[in-house]
């Protein structure tokens, strides 16, 4: 028997088995993790249950919608559009397709949606396999250590705080200066729950002082030979070391190294971020389309 019910915080594991199944026609496994542990998924989200097992999900957030596991389970994903569409009750609807999901393409395909040949979705990846990172004097890379929970939610909190990230320059006055991260420690506890988390792939970059300097994840995954990384982060005073470059070249070393064979992240250049995207350019990853939004009552470029 097919049900939809709200999404519960304890589905994440069977979402991301689910997705652990589609990459790459979907999110990848860890940061999808991430993103539940962080409370970052829509609001408005339902899984699919058939039996004990979810078969797909969907959410509604802002004029966006998500649905997946069309490719998996068809009715599944017939009822989650259903759902979304009703749900959202507006005219004015994007959902990003993948290019390997053309099963979701020819559902919002009848649903009145259509490609829009601006709005691709992207990512950026590097093979796992090349040069490693090269870390300014006196900085190094290691696993977070028992007992330093309180530092290592410090160090995220103190690289995301609003105020002090690197937006460009044309935004940075819209930015809240009280405005702070909302990572706690409940969220680092639900972190380490989640499929794929690895306490030895839980890193931390150490500054001459010894004090935390920047903090990234890598979930790995070894079946599909392909690892995220997200988050990363620096701290406003280590900034423009090279740091980001050198945590994202570490995890293809540590990825090559258990046998992986490329590392993803769900980055993209931005007129108003930029700075993000460059790093990673700076250490080897490439852009790629991984899909398109489609579109339905805008005025859509279609392909």
């Amino acid at each position: 028997m097919l049900r939809l019910r709200a999404w519960r915080r304890r589905d994440t594991l069977g979402a991301q088995r689910l997705a652990r199944d589609l990459w790459p026609s979907g999110p990848h496994p860890g940061g999808l993790g991430w993103e539940a542990a962080t409370d970052q998924l829509p609001r408005r989200a339902v899984v699919a249950v058939r039996g004990r097992r979810i078969v797909g999900w969907a959410g509604v957030a802002r004029g966006e919608i998500q649905v997946r596991g069309v490719s998996a389970d068809a009715a599944a994903g017939r009822r989650l559009l259903a759902w979304a569409l009703r749900t959202a009750g507006e005219r004015d609807l994007r959902i990003p397709v993948a290019h390997g999901d053309p099963a979701l393409g020819a559902l919002v395909a009848e649903a009145g949606f259509v490609p829009d040949s601006a709005d691709p979705v992207t990512g950026m990846v590097r093979d796992a396999a090349g040069d490693g990172p090269v870390w300014p004097e006196g900085y190094r890379v290691r696993p977070v250590r028992a007992g330093e929970d309180a530092a290592r939610v410090a160090v995220h909190r103190a690289a995301w705080r609003p105020a002090d990230m690197p937006w460009a320059a044309h935004v940075r006055d819209r930015v809240d200066p009280a405005a702070t991260s909302g990572f706690t420690p409940a969220h680092l506890a639900r972190l380490r729950r989640a499929l794929l988390f690895d306490p030895d792939l839980d890193l931390v970059v150490e500054a001459p002082d010894g004090s935390l300097a920047a903090c990234a994840t890598v979930w790995w995954d070894a079946r599909g030979g392909c690892a995220e990384l997200e988050p990363v982060g620096v701290v406003p005073a280590h900034r423009r070391r090279g740091l980001a470059a050198a945590l994202a070249r570490h995890a293809c070393v540590e990825v090559a190294r258990r046998g992986g064979r490329e590392v993803f992240i769900n980055s993209r250049p931005m007129d108003e971020y930029p700075a993000p995207a460059a790093a990673y350019l700076r250490a080897g990853f490439t852009l790629v389309e991984r899909g398109r939004h489609h579109v339905r009552g805008v005025t859509a470029r279609a392909t």
